[in-house]
């Protein structure tokens, strides 16, 4: 249901009225994350398949939130995965910061306080860092790709990298099945996205938000508001307390997204994918908030994000289907538009501008640790150092 959380900051209003401007989302105010079942699309039947589609086209087009049900993701592969995720988090820090994100590679270990997604709405954000610490893992396909560096894990992680590897395998697969879902439902071809994510860089990242024992500071939260970059995010919630998670409605509402039962995920659409339909489906903002006072010092929450992103090369223009009448946004290579995500994100950047040629600005930054010697986080688990005489210009291609 809505929350009754009231517009709580400048970036809230600003983004309620940069979207009515641009005509995304309508006007009617949200009030729950639809559920959607995948059952009839893995029946194959033709009207089971349509029926999918059209469901996951009105979610996206009013909420760009969705639970999905009968995923067909085994029951087993998510618990070793959730498991194993949970006992990595339980080690000391020093076994953990171990495998630290660098420029060189751009994954791995990010602590507290490192990031602050809301500077990448807000420039003049000076929100303290975000209550949580991340793992990030790059998994591609069987293709060669020569500049995606090869997973770093921790020591003694056989277990945990088995458990990534299987978690990775499946839902892979089931992103495979939810691209062919978008393209029914955008009128193309099942197989239309096919050769746009045959060398994908799918990111698997866990994050731990902690207990508060201690009150957190002034504008602290586990997770500010933000949108994500790329095509889609498939989201498993849990831990001892999995609420927190909302998405902002087209009025400013804060809608309450919590998991539907044991075995569903939340997905939700990214920046590219907005962009890609012309604004058709909606990239909505989203952060965690922390937990009520009462409960906080037992509040341990967890969730692991699996960002979907298309091959680095694909050649993101709108939708024939999406058009209507004027596209809003050029065409841009998939890695030049993170690239650009990534430096706006450093730069402190607002950039939500529609014009013939633009975009829309966006990612997270991070205010402290290995952000201020120059490399930077996304949510999307990826980062990209900058060269410190021109904080806009990428020393390397680090997505």
């Amino acid at each position: 249901m809505a929350s009754s959380t009231p517009l709580d900051s400048s970036v809230t209003q600003g983004l309620v009225a940069e979207r009515k401007r641009r005509g995304v989302g309508g006007s009617q105010a949200a009030t729950e994350v639809p559920v959607l079942s995948l059952r009839r699309y893995f029946e194959g039947t033709a009207d089971g398949k349509a029926a999918v589609a059209r469901d996951w086209d009105e979610a996206c087009r009013k909420v760009g939130f969705v639970t999905v049900v009968d995923h067909g993701v085994p029951r087993d592969v998510i618990d070793a995965c959730w498991e194993e995720t949970t006992s990595f988090f339980d080690r000391p820090l020093a076994e953990k910061a171990a495998v630290p994100t660098s420029s060189d590679y751009p994954y791995g270990y990010i602590g507290m306080g490192m990031e602050n997604l809301q500077a990448s709405l807000d420039e003049t954000s000076r929100n303290p860092g975000d209550i949580k610490e991340m793992f990030n893992i790059c998994f591609g396909t069987a293709e060669p790709d020569p500049d995606k560096p090869a997973p770093r894990w921790p020591a003694q992680s056989v277990g945990m990298r088995r458990a990534w590897q299987a978690y990775d395998a499946a839902l892979a697969r089931l992103s495979e099945a939810l691209y062919a879902v978008m393209a029914l439902a955008l009128g193309l071809r099942e197989d239309w996205f096919a050769d746009k994510v045959n060398r994908h860089r799918n990111v698997i990242r866990a994050i731990n938000y902690p207990e508060l024992r201690t009150p957190p500071l002034p504008g602290q939260v586990r997770a500010s508001v933000h949108t994500d970059y790329g095509s889609l995010t498939i989201l498993r919630l849990g831990g001892r307390y999995a609420g927190g998670l909302q998405a902002m409605g087209a009025s400013g509402e804060w809608v309450d997204v919590a998991p539907r039962g044991q075995d569903c995920f939340v997905i939700n659409l990214g920046d590219l994918m907005a962009r890609w339909t012309n604004d058709r489906w909606l990239s909505t903002p989203h952060r965690v908030v922390n937990p009520p006072q009462a409960l906080a010092a037992t509040a341990r929450r967890q969730s692991i994000a699996y960002f979907c992103n298309v091959n680095m090369d694909a050649r993101v223009e709108c939708i024939p289907t999406c058009e209507g009448g004027r596209a809003k946004y050029a065409p841009i290579a998939a890695g030049e538009w993170l690239m650009r995500k990534h430096a706006q994100t450093v730069a402190g950047q607002l950039c939500y501008a529609v014009e013939e040629g633009g975009g829309e600005g966006g990612g997270a930054d991070a205010p402290c640790g290995e952000a201020a010697r120059g490399v930077a986080e996304d949510d999307a688990g990826c980062s990209v150092s900058l060269c410190p005489e021109s904080p806009q210009r990428p020393l390397r291609d680090g997505v």
